[in-house]
Formats: C-alpha cells, sequence, structure tokens
C-alpha cells in the first residue's frame, strides 16, 4: 500500500494546516473532495496522485476524526 506521507505542520506555511509532502496540496483539500462524493481517481488526477494514495489518506483522516 502507498503511503502519502504529510509535512510537518508550520504555521509560516498553508496557516499550519497539514499538507501533503509531494505536491504541498492541504490534506483538507482531498478529504473533503473525497466526502464530497469524488472518486479516488478523480481525485488523484486532479492532484497528481495514486489512487492508492488519496484511498490512505482519506481513511487516515477518517479514522483520526472518529
Amino acid at each position: 500500500m502507498a503511503t502519502t506521507p504529510a509535512k510537518p505542520i508550520d504555521p509560516r506555511f498553508d496557516y499550519g494546516l497539514p499538507v501533503i509532502a509531494a505536491n504541498g496540496v492541504p490534506v483538507e483539500a482531498v478529504s473533503d473532495l473525497w466526502e464530497a462524493g469524488e472518486t479516488a481517481e478523480e481525485i488523484a488526477y486532479e492532484y497528481d496522485m495514486a489512487p492508492e494514495q488519496v484511498g490512505s489518506l482519506c481513511h487516515a483522516v477518517v479514522r483520526s476524526a472518529a
């Protein structure tokens, strides 16, 4: 399973929100699209990621919110 590490949270960038290390996209942007019903493939295409990375990230966000 592919992983998508987040960059360390730094208040100087993106208001201290976690972002994806590979592309700088806020984690919340990806998870919001997924929660809105976009497929992992659509999100992966949008942000130049593998669908497996999107799925792993979104499942991790859901688990941490629970």
